[in-house]
């Protein structure tokens, strides 16, 4: 059984959506997505799909693999940031406890702080608004910033 089986489609598209809202959640934007934003996402993801396991990286070389498809279907869909992200965290009750904790950590710590980093002072420095956005993104996902090294 691979990491997909033990979703439905819908759950499963919900988990290829976290990255996008919580990309959304840091830019402030659900589409029409800055090219050089966007850039920065894609590039968060595939950094992160390298560096992860199991599901993280099942779900992330999923959304590269139809990133085009995805992001059109992504701006179709009428969840909103805290929806998504809360329906997210709600689906991973499937995984195990290390797999949610690592699949909410990737969201926030790869591709959260990543975006972030990239659009802050001199691509490495968070601004205090995208550091607030990546705080209230982490809450909805029920994810603990101070409980894990940056």
């Amino acid at each position: 059984m691979n990491d997909q089986d033990r979703f439905t489609t819908a759950e499963w598209r919900t988990l290829q959506f976290a990255p996008f809202w919580m990309f959304s959640a840091i830019i402030g934007a659900y589409r029409r997505f800055d090219p050089r934003e966007y850039q920065a996402f894609v590039g968060c993801i595939q950094s992160a799909a390298i560096a992860q396991e199991g599901l993280c990286h099942a779900v992330l070389d999923s959304v590269l693999a139809d990133r085009d498809r995805l992001t059109e279907a992504y701006g179709a869909d009428a969840r909103t940031i805290g929806v998504g992200l809360a329906e997210v965290s709600a689906v991973l009750g499937k995984a195990t406890e290390e797999e949610a904790a690592a699949f909410k950590g990737m969201l926030v710590r790869e591709i959260g702080e990543g975006i972030a980093r990239a659009r802050g002072r001199f691509g490495s420095v968070v601004s205090e608004e995208d550091a607030n956005a990546l705080t209230v993104a982490a809450q909805l996902l029920y994810f603990d910033l101070d409980a894990v090294e940056p």
